[in-house]
């Protein structure tokens, strides 16, 4: 008997974008946990999940949506709701050129910048077409005061930005974690007697290396995220509050 496939009702809840990206037709749904996200959110695929996270460990996002709103190019607003989109998307069938462009996230800093993100892989950037659409929803989300900007995320599954990012995005989850005034001061008097790296600070806490990406999350300790993983190996030093390290997006932009 022929398989029939549609849209799974539990994903309605968490799939609240102006482009549905609940699966169809068998695919499996890329889901996520983002408190800063409004909770349990569902992705159009890995990159974006990684890039939720990325979103939630970055100290200066206050709140972010995925598939926030559509960006009508021909009359130059925001679709805000699937319905409204729905509507253009009729409206405009048949006519030349594109008429409809979805970021694939909003994200509300504490500053009060507005972003709206592309995501993408290294491997592919995307065809002429998506650079034309792109081009012309710059110029709409520049009017309603929104920034742009293009995150190009890893490919390669075994990157250590993925797995970093994936293990902050648990620490945060872990309160009761919480790194006390005490694993501070002994992280600075550390540094200060020559500890370099991911082990020797593991190592002079003594602590299990599985503890490390928390300290890294508090802003204790500070590691390049995009370069290394956390080994042993691995350059580290004392961040003395400082957060900068988990500010990745500018790093990432293309």
């Amino acid at each position: 008997m022929q398989k029939k496939y549609g849209r799974r009702p539990g994903l309605k809840a968490v799939d609240t974008g102006a482009r549905r990206s609940a699966p169809t037709f068998g695919r499996e749904a890329v889901l996520s946990y983002a408190e800063k996200g409004g909770g349990v959110r569902v992705f159009e695929n890995d990159a974006e999940r990684l890039v939720s996270k990325l979103l939630g460990i970055d100290p200066r996002v206050r709140r972010f949506q995925p598939q926030p709103f559509a960006v009508d190019l021909v009359e130059g607003r925001l679709l805000r709701t699937a319905e409204q989109r729905d509507v253009a998307r009729r409206q405009y069938a048949g006519r030349p050129g594109p008429a409809l462009y979805t970021p694939d996230f909003y994200a509300e800093f504490c500053s009060g910048r507005r972003l709206a993100l592309e995501v993408k892989l290294d491997r592919y950037l995307g065809a002429e077409p998506d650079h034309e659409r792109i081009e012309l929803a710059k110029k709409v989300l520049t009017n309603y005061g929104h920034e742009f900007v293009r995150v190009v995320m890893p490919a390669d599954l075994s990157h250590q930005l993925r797995s970093n990012i994936t293990l902050l995005h648990h620490a945060a989850l872990r309160a009761d974690l919480r790194p006390d005034d005490a694993a501070v001061a002994q992280i600075d008097t550390l540094a200060a007697q020559g500890a370099r790296t991911y082990g020797d600070f593991a190592n002079g806490l003594g602590v299990s290396v599985n503890l490390m990406p928390m300290l890294v999350l508090h802003g204790v300790l500070a590691i390049d995220l995009i370069s290394h993983r956390f080994e042993r190996r691995s350059p580290m030093t004392a961040a003395y509050g400082s957060l900068d390290h988990l500010e990745l997006m500018e790093r990432l932009a293309r």
